[in-house]
């Protein structure tokens, strides 16, 4: 299937109760009278979040147009996953005292990119950076970060 089929196959929970398992969330957003959804591909559980692939985009279209998903008592909030750009990384966890220089040669040599493939865009702070693209990365540049 394509990207743009299972984005469009995709809903995201956000806010995710405690004690609410992956059976349950099975369970609820399968059952078209009561969350609006339809069999499921895949529930993945990430933190206090969740990202759901549905069968058919028209089951996650109805999820998203219900208004209330209520779950063990607590009101569950759905939207649409953010799309990923492939033109921007951040990168965390940066020592304020690293030189510029030796950022770019980490850049270059895990991503296998020459100097003029980028931009690199530091915080204030120093300890974040946005290494912004001139070309977006390709799936297997992706899964091989």
């Amino acid at each position: 299937m394509s990207a743009s089929n299972l984005e469009g196959r995709t809903v995201e929970v956000l806010e995710l109760p405690a004690g609410v398992d992956e059976e349950l969330l099975y369970l609820y957003f399968e059952n078209k009278r009561r969350s609006g959804g339809g069999p499921l591909e895949s529930v993945e559980i990430k933190q206090n979040r969740v990202v759901l692939v549905f069968e058919e985009a028209e089951a996650a279209s109805r999820v998203l147009s219900k208004k209330h998903h209520v779950v063990h008592n607590a009101e569950l909030s759905v939207r649409k996953p953010r799309q990923k750009d492939r033109c921007r990384l951040l990168l965390r966890g940066i020592s304020p005292y690293t030189s510029a220089e030796m950022i770019e040669l980490y850049v270059e040599n895990m991503m296998d990119l020459n100097a003029a493939d980028y931009t690199l865009i530091p915080s204030a702070q120093r300890d974040l950076l946005l290494i912004h693209l001139h070309q977006p990365l390709t799936k297997g540049q992706i899964s091989s970060l």
